[in-house]
């Protein structure tokens, strides 16, 4: 048998490795399954640990990127070759010649261009130093003559393994992509909390914001950040109509997706006192709201309150909807499946890697389970991208501002292909 099997399934022959087999959720898991020091420390401390305490010491040195994202994947050959202990390493000449080989492969995938022997240099510096204070910490024992000074306080308490697991992950997508190259983001609403998922060049770095605020002040320098949630609300009757909600649903009719488009609540309703005024105000106004959009007042009010106190947001936030997105996205196919069952999942996941991104790498950082939010998060990102390569449409087609100068619009990859109704 010449290959193994990874975690995703993949077969690898580690002496002949392919670098578009490398997986990252592998090489995270791998990792954080392993025990450092052959599994003679007192308790689990993972190799995924190990990699993470580098990558912060080597910021805490004032180190490069380049060098922290080194740091962090300067053990990951051992995904699938597994540990060989110092001393017996370098008597094992055709091990060393597999793991450089490796090792450069894997680095290759992430890091733009060859270490610098400066950089190698320090990379071996910040994990001589981690593996002195392991030792010190772990096994009251002293490796060298010389103790290494720390910048950063490494824990080398155990810790769970699944949540070494995504700290891993996140650590290399926020690792992997540069500042100065540009980035888009899409937004979804997850249970209490805002999933935000950046997406510079292919590479998707998952987080979660308790507020739109936080998550805007994050990324104040994205190109564009498209939002499932309603922006620019009407004030009247007359005006529901000028919202994209109608056409969303004309939009999705074929898929019978149209009850995903919450009917929009007038801007008093929005902002009402409480929930029983909220439905006095909708009667007494001939507003449109349901119980599902009831349900979603105070995340509409808290978008609406930033973009009115945050006038510079105004337009550059934009909204979209990920059931519209993903059709789009389909080649306006229709999807008939529903996004939270296993072969609704599965389908949109193909649609996602046709636009070559990785669904599960970016799922993977939040939740070891497929998550739906997630998902609709990244194909906003998606549709994001697009729209700053001009490469898109908007529902209606020609959409008006509300009485405050937002444009109430759904933002949509414009797919050259014959719309299916």
């Amino acid at each position: 048998m010449s290959c193994i099997t990874t975690y995703t399934k993949k077969s690898i022959d580690p002496l002949h490795p392919k670098q578009e087999l490398i997986d990252p959720i592998d090489i995270a898991h791998a990792l954080s399954l392993l025990c450092r020091a052959n599994g003679h420390f007192p308790h689990f401390y993972s190799v995924a640990q190990h990699a993470l305490n580098c990558a912060k010491e080597a910021n805490a040195r004032g180190f490069s990127q380049r060098v922290q994202l080194a740091c962090l994947l300067h053990d990951a050959s051992e995904a699938f070759l597994s540990d060989i202990t110092r001393p017996v390493k370098p008597c094992l000449s055709n091990y060393l010649a597999i793991e450089f080989e490796l090792q450069q492969i894997i680095y290759e995938k992430w890091i733009p261009s060859p270490l610098t022997e400066e950089e190698k240099k320090q990379v071996s510096e910040v994990d001589d130093a981690l593996l002195y204070h392991e030792f010190l910490s772990l096994m009251d024992e002293r490796i060298a003559d010389d103790t290494p000074t720390l910048k950063s306080s490494p824990s080398f308490d155990f810790r769970d393994f699944a949540l070494v697991e995504r700290e891993f992950l996140r650590e290399l997508a926020r690792l992997s992509v540069f500042d100065e190259n540009p980035y888009v983001v899409g937004v979804d609403r997850g249970d209490k909390q805002w999933v935000a998922v950046k997406l510079q060049g292919n590479m998707a770095a998952c987080s979660t914001f308790e507020t739109i605020d936080a998550l805007c002040a994050k990324f104040q320098a994205a190109e564009a950040i498209l939002i499932d949630m309603p922006i620019g609300l009407a004030e009247s009757s007359t005006e529901l109509s000028l919202r994209p909600d109608a056409d969303a649903r004309s939009y999705l009719r074929a898929a019978k997706k149209t009850s995903c488009v919450f009917p929009t609540p007038l801007r008093q309703v929005v902002y009402a006192e409480s929930i029983s005024k909220a439905w006095d105000l909708n009667h007494e106004l001939c507003g449109s709201m349901t119980p599902q959009s009831a349900a979603i007042l105070p995340t509409i009010c808290e978008v609406d309150t930033f973009l009115q106190s945050h006038p510079e947001w105004k337009n550059r936030l934009l909204e979209s909807h990920p059931e519209c997105a993903f059709q789009a996205l389909n080649k306006n196919i229709p999807l008939t499946t529903k996004k939270s069952s296993s072969v609704g999942i599965c389908q949109r996941c193909d649609i996602l890697r046709q636009y070559g991104v990785e669904p599960e790498f970016a799922i993977a950082q939040l939740s070891p389970s497929i998550s739906a939010d997630t998902l609709d998060a990244l194909a906003l990102a998606v549709t994001a991208k697009k729209f700053c390569a001009g490469e898109y449409k908007t529902l209606p087609q020609a959409p008006v501002c509300d009485r405050t100068g937002l444009l109430m619009q759904i933002i949509l990859f414009e797919n050259k292909v014959e719309e299916i109704r």
